[in-house]
């Protein structure tokens, strides 16, 4: 394919990487493929962003972010939703999952253990399924809280992979809420595999900053037979405080194997 095409092998990392998380940020970029520098990113997004494979919004005047398009989909078959436009609040909550996917990547390639993701617009994309998007909203809002955020799967020594059903919560709900679903959860935990979803579950992990979404989530689950399975984390300080280096795997400081390839 790429033999008629002015697009690079990495052009199609770029958008495979876009495409699956929704939206992301140059930076997040130059993370995932140990770029040397930040002005590698734009030069490539640049060249993508005429060819109309992504789109670039800045959000409340600040945060500058990628999304792919359709042509993107349509050119590397990733089966996932496309987003039309970000908002403040789905941008935030789209970074900070990216964020969690790259700290959970480089802790792994450090430890030596296998981690692999699924994000939330590709599990979306196969619970839902084709159609207008009238029947597309309407099948994702009967759904949407049997989708999560991401899952997480590592591989440990022994071959053995555990597969964590992850949210990511940035505001505190109502009680109510939280005791429907964590019904679900006891379900979910309880069976091999429930007949809509793509997997089955080990455990649950709420990553959360909030002391009062701590609060609630561990109320929730107490009377639960899985209890033990689900718990609420602080999202890494690393991640919120931009402390990249302290995770990044040796031989990654600044310079990639074969940064003099062309581009």
């Amino acid at each position: 394919m790429l033999k008629y095409t002015s697009l690079k092998e990495k052009d199609l990392d770029y958008l495979t990487f876009i495409l699956r998380n929704g939206m992301v940020t140059a930076k997040q970029i130059m993370l995932k493929f140990r770029e040397p520098n930040i002005h590698r990113v734009y030069r490539r997004l640049r060249k993508l962003e005429t060819k109309k494979f992504v789109k670039h919004e800045c959000i409340a005047h600040k945060v500058g972010v990628y999304l792919g398009t359709l042509d993107a989909r349509n050119l590397t078959n990733v089966s996932v939703t496309v987003p039309t436009k970000a908002s403040v609040y789905t941008m935030q909550h789209d970074l900070l999952l990216t964020d969690l996917v790259l700290f959970y990547e480089f802790q792994a390639a450090k430890q030596g253990v296998e981690f692999r993701y699924r994000t939330e617009r590709e599990i979306r994309h196969s619970m839902i399924g084709e159609g207008d998007n009238q029947s597309k909203l309407m099948a994702y809002n009967a759904k949407r809280d049997r989708i999560p955020d991401a899952v997480f799967f590592f591989k440990s020594f022994d071959g053995k992979v555990t597969t964590t059903w992850v949210e990511l919560e940035l505001n505190k709900k109502e009680r109510k809420r939280y005791d429907v679903k964590f019904k679900f959860f006891d379900e979910l935990l309880s069976s091999e595999r429930l007949a809509d979803q793509p997997y089955s579950y080990d455990q649950v992990t709420y990553f959360a900053d909030d002391v009062k979404i701590h609060n609630v989530i561990n109320q929730a689950k107490q009377r639960l037979i899985n209890a033990s399975k689900i718990s609420v984390r602080k999202i890494p300080s690393v991640i919120v405080e931009e402390r990249w280096e302290e995770v990044m795997p040796s031989g990654s400081n600044g310079e990639e194997p074969g940064a003099s390839t062309p581009n």
